[in-house]
C-alpha cells in the first residue's frame, strides 16, 4: 500500500502546450488497493474520498499528493469496434471532491506516445480530431440525461449534455446523443509524456445542477478513444444491446454536503460596428454604430435558472454552410448557432421539432427559465422580435412564448407538454400550439415514442383556424447486432408553427428500417460490416384516411464497411417511385407557339426511380482526413414534372499540417440533366475554404470564402417542349453567383469573456470566380467586447 502511495506521486512534469515529450506517467496502480475500482471486474460503486483543501493547481501534471488519496478508475473495456475486450491502452482516472467542486485526473497511457494526436484549436471544435477522454456525470443519478466533459492530450475542452432518446435534427453533425450547445464554466490542463499523457479537470458545482440533499449519488462514466486505431474504451462497460448508455454507468456514491455558491453571472457587451450595403444600385456604407447589451443568469434554486438578454449580440456567429437550393421543394433547415437561446434548450425539445428558435429573427430582449423541480423539468422563453419572418398588419413586431414541462416516470421514461405563442405586437394575429409527448423505455432495448399537437393560426382579421392536429408514433429496437424502426408521422394540411420547424405539411409518412451488423475479430481489417433496409412512404394527409395511395415511396438497402484506421464507406442504392400532385400545378400553363396559352398536362408517375451513393470517411493521415458524398440518383423535376438525373459529388478535405494550423476545403457539384433528351436542367458549384490558426488555447484567426455559382434553364413542358408560364409569366434561363468572406480575430478565454474583430462581406453577379464580375451587396466592420462576472 506505501509502495502503491509513494509510486502514485512520481508524475510527468514540464509539458509544452504543443504536446512535447517531457516527463513520465506514474507507474499503475495494483487493484488491490482499496481505492481501486476495476471497470472489468464490476467495482461500479466508487466511494470518492472528499478533500478539504487539495491544494491543488490545474496544471495537468498530476504532481500533488491530493492525487495520491484520490480514487483510482482502472481496466477500461472497448466498446467500439469490438465490445467487451480489455482496452488495448490502459487508463487510470483519479477522482476526489471538495465543498465547491469535482477533481478528475486522467493518465492515458499510449505504447506509442509519439503517434498521440494531440493538436489546439478553437472550444468545442478541437477534440474530436485528437484523442480525448470524456468524463459523464449523471448529477441526479435518473439515467436520463449527463454533463459531458472532453479534454483532449493538452487539455482543450468541449462540453455538453448527454440526453437520452434525443431526437439528432438535420445539420446537427453529431451521431451521438449530446447536445453540444450549452457551454460551462470549468478548468482543466494537459500535457503528452513519454508515457503517454495526463490531464486535469476541476468541475465547481456552481457550473451544474443537482439535488439538495445532504448525501447524494452522481451516476458516472469515462469514455476514451485512440484515435488513429479508432478504438473507444470505457470504464464501465458499454454495450449496443442496452439502449440506455447512461443506464450502464457507475456511481459515485456517498457524496455529502456539496454547497455550491448561489449562481449569479452578469455578462456586459459593448460592440461597434460600421455595415455597408447596396441602395438603389449605389454602394452605401452607414455610420458607426456603438451598442451596448446585457446578459445576465441568476439561480432561482440551485435547480432553477433565470438567464435574461438585452439587446443581444450576435455577430460573432459564423456564417451557415450554403445548401443547393436548386430543385428543392421544403425549406432547408439551418441549425441554431446564438448562445443564448441554446443554454438550456434542451428541455424544449420534443420528437417533431415545434421549437426552433431561429424562428425569433431580431430579439431586442428576452427571458427564459429553466431547470428540475422534483421530478418535473421545466421551462419557460420569451423574447421579442423585431423583425419577424411573418407580419399580420402594420405591426413591426412579435412576442413569443414557449412553455415546456415535462416529468421523469419510472426508468428512464419521460411524459410531457409544450405550449408554444407567437403573437403579433399590439393585437391582432397569432399562432399557437399545444403537444403532449411520451418516452417509455422497456425490457431495456424498447423506446416507444408518440407526440400529439394542435395549432390554432389567426391572420388578425376576425377568424382563426380550428384545431389542425400533428400526431407521431414510433418503436425502436436496439441492439448491438440487431435492430430496428418503425413510424408513422401525420401533420393536417392547415397545421402551423411559427415557432418551430415542420417543412413537410399535409402529408403522412410510414417508415420502418431493419438493420444488422456483423463484428470482425479483434485486429482484423475489416472491422464491422452494416447492412440497413429501409422503407418510407408518403401520402396525402386526406387521401391516407380515405384509403388513397402513396404519392411518393422509396426502398433502400445500405451496407456499411468499417475499417481498421478510421475508415468507413457507405453505399446507398435505392429504388422508389413519385406521383405528381394537381394541386402543386395548378397556377401551369403552357405556352404554345401562337403566343396562346394552353392547359398544362400533368404527366404520369415517375416509377422506378433508382439511386446509387458512396459516402466514404477516412483518416489518411494523422494530418489529413477525407471525407465526401457521390450521388448517382434520378429524380423529379419538381418545377418541370419531369424525370431527372442527378450526379451530385462533394468531397471534404481538413489538414492539420502544424499543431496549430488547421484547413477545411470542401466542394459541392451538382448537375441535373432532363431524363427526356439529356438537355442540362441546373447546375450548382459550392466551393467553401476555411482557415484557422490557434496562437494559445484561447486566441484564434479565422478566415472562410465561400462561393455559390448556379444556373437554370428555361422551364419547359416535358411533352410538347414549350415554354411553361407559371402565374401569367414564363420562367426564362437563370444563373446567378455570390461570393462569402468572413474573417474573425477572437479571443475567449473562458465562456461568456471574449474580445474580438471581425469582417464580412458579400458580392453577387455573373455566375464566375472572378469577383470583377460582382458587385458589392453587403459588407461591415465588427468590434466586441464582453466579460463575464460570476459572484
Amino acid at each position: 500500500m506505501i509502495a502503491n502511495l509513494l509510486t502514485a506521486v512520481l508524475v510527468a512534469t514540464g509539458a509544452t502546450p504543443q504536446g512535447g515529450i517531457t516527463g513520465s506517467i506514474a507507474g499503475r496502480i495494483e487493484p488491490s488497493d482499496p481505492l481501486v475500482f476495476s471497470g472489468r471486474q464490476g467495482q461500479l460503486q466508487v466511494n470518492v474520498p472528499r478533500l478539504d483543501d487539495p491544494g491543488l493547481r490545474i496544471d495537468g501534471r498530476l504532481d500533488e499528493e491530493a492525487w495520491a488519496t484520490a480514487a483510482v478508475l482502472t481496466d477500461f473495456s472497448q466498446y467500439e469496434p469490438v465490445e467487451g475486450i480489455p482496452s488495448t491502452e490502459a487508463t487510470e482516472i483519479r477522482v476526489f471532491y471538495t465543498s465547491d467542486a469535482m477533481y478528475f485526473g486522467v493518465r492515458a497511457f499510449d505504447r506509442e506516445p509519439e503517434l498521440i494526436l494531440a493538436r489546439l484549436g478553437e472550444r468545442d471544435r478541437a477534440v474530436f480530431g485528437d484523442d480525448w477522454v470524456r468524463i459523464m456525470l449523471d448529477t441526479f443519478d435518473d439515467q436520463r440525461q449527463a454533463y459531458v466533459f472532453y479534454v483532449n492530450p493538452l487539455g482543450l475542452q468541449t462540453d455538453g449534455l448527454w440526453i437520452e432518446g434525443m431526437e439528432r435534427r438535420p445539420g446537427s453533425g453529431s451521431s451521438v446523443s449530446i447536445d453540444f450547445n450549452p457551454d460551462f464554466i470549468w478548468d482543466s490542463d494537459g500535457r503528452v509524456t513519454d508515457e503517454g499523457w495526463t490531464a486535469e479537470l476541476k468541475i465547481p458545482y456552481v457550473s451544474l445542477r443537482f439535488r439538495q440533499v445532504p448525501l447524494q449519488d452522481w451516476g458516472v462514466n469515462v469514455t476514451r478513444e485512440v484515435k488513429r486505431r479508432g478504438f473507444k474504451q470505457a470504464w464501465a462497460p458499454l454495450t449496443r444491446n442496452v439502449s440506455s448508455t447512461l443506464a450502464q454507468s457507475g456511481r459515485l456514491v456517498g457524496l455529502r454536503d456539496l454547497k455550491p455558491r448561489r449562481l449569479v453571472e452578469i455578462n456586459p457587451v459593448s460592440t461597434g460596428k460600421r455595415a455597408g450595403r447596396e441602395v438603389d444600385g449605389q454602394f452605401v456604407r452607414e455610420n458607426v454604430e456603438l451598442e451596448f447589451g446585457m446578459n445576465a443568469r441568476y439561480g432561482i434554486t440551485r435547480n432553477l435558472v433565470l438567464d435574461a438578454t438585452f439587446n443581444p449580440d450576435f455577430s460573432q456567429i459564423e456564417a451557415d454552410a450554403n445548401q443547393i437550393t436548386v430543385n428543392e421543394r421544403f425549406a432547408l433547415y439551418f441549425p441554431e448557432k446564438r448562445p443564448f437561446f441554446l443554454e438550456g434548450t434542451e428541455i424544449f425539445r420534443t420528437p417533431r421539432n415545434l421549437v426552433h428558435t431561429r424562428q425569433i429573427a431580431d430579439p431586442s430582449g428576452g427571458a427564459k427559465v429553466t431547470g428540475k423541480i422534483g421530478s418535473f423539468n421545466v421551462g419557460y422563453l420569451g423574447a421579442l422580435d423585431d423583425a419577424p419572418k411573418t407580419l399580420y398588419g402594420d405591426s413591426s413586431s412579435a412576442v413569443f412564448n414557449l412553455l415546456r414541462l415535462r416529468r421523469d416516470i419510472g426508468s428512464g421514461s419521460t411524459v410531457g407538454l409544450l405550449y408554444t405563442d407567437r403573437t403579433v405586437a399590439g393585437g391582432g394575429g397569432f399562432n399557437r400550439v399545444l403537444a403532449g409527448d411520451v418516452r417509455l423505455l422497456f425490457s431495456g432495448r424498447y423506446t416507444f415514442t408518440t407526440q400529439f399537437a394542435g395549432s390554432w393560426t389567426s391572420a388578425g382579421l376576425g377568424e382563426t383556424t380550428r384545431l389542425q392536429p400533428l400526431m407521431l408514433a414510433s418503436l425502436e429496437r436496439s441492439g448491438r447486432t440487431f435492430g430496428f424502426q418503425v413510424k408513422f408521422d401525420d401533420v393536417h394540411p392547415e397545421f402551423r408553427t411559427e415557432s418551430g420547424f415542420i417543412p413537410r405539411v399535409g402529408d403522412t409518412e410510414t417508415f420502418g428500417t431493419v438493420r444488422a451488423t456483423r463484428f470482425g475479430k479483434p485486429g482484423s481489417t475489416l472491422e464491422q460490416l452494416g447492412i440497413e433496409v429501409r422503407g418510407d412512404a408518403f401520402f396525402d394527409h386526406d387521401e391516407f384516411w380515405d384509403g388513397g395511395s402513396p404519392f411518393e415511396a422509396e426502398i433502400e438497402l445500405q451496407p456499411t464497411l468499417s475499417f481498421k484506421g478510421d475508415r468507413s464507406l457507405a453505399i446507398i442504392l435505392r429504388d422508389g417511385f413519385f406521383r405528381f400532385r394537381p394541386e402543386d400545378y395548378e397556377t401551369y400553363e403552357v405556352l404554345g407557339a401562337n403566343g396562346d396559352t394552353i392547359p398544362f398536362t400533368i404527366p404520369e408517375s415517375l416509377n422506378h426511380l433508382k439511386a446509387l451513393a458512396f459516402i466514404p470517411r477516412a483518416r489518411v493521415t494523422n494530418q489529413i482526413q477525407a471525407n465526401g458524398r457521390i450521388y448517382f440518383r434520378e429524380i423529379p423535376i419538381y418545377d418541370e414534372a419531369a424525370r431527372g438525373f442527378e450526379v451530385q459529388i462533394a468531397p471534404d478535405i481538413t489538414l492539420r499540417p502544424t499543431t496549430a494550423l488547421q484547413v477545411s476545403l470542401s466542394h459541392t457539384y451538382s448537375r441535373l440533366w432532363r431524363r427526356r433528351d439529356q438537355s442540362v436542367y441546373s447546375t450548382v458549384n459550392i466551393p467553401r475554404l476555411r482557415t484557422q490558426y490557434q496562437f494559445g488555447k484561447s486566441l484564434f484567426l479565422r478566415a472562410v470564402v465561400q462561393y455559390e455559382l448556379e444556373e437554370r434553364s428555361a422551364l419547359r413542358d416535358p411533352t410538347t417542349e414549350l415554354p411553361l408560364v407559371i402565374s401569367g409569366s414564363a420562367v426564362d434561363r437563370s444563373e446567378a453567383g455570390t461570393f462569402q468572406a468572413q474573417f474573425l480575430l477572437s479571443y475567449e478565454p473562458s465562456p461568456g469573456t471574449i474580445f474580438f474583430i471581425g469582417y464580412t462581406r458579400l458580392e453577387a453577379g455573373e455566375r464566375s470566380y472572378r469577383l470583377s464580375r460582382m458587385d458589392p451587396t453587403e459588407d461591415g466592420l465588427f468590434v466586441k467586447l464582453s466579460y463575464l462576472f460570476r459572484l
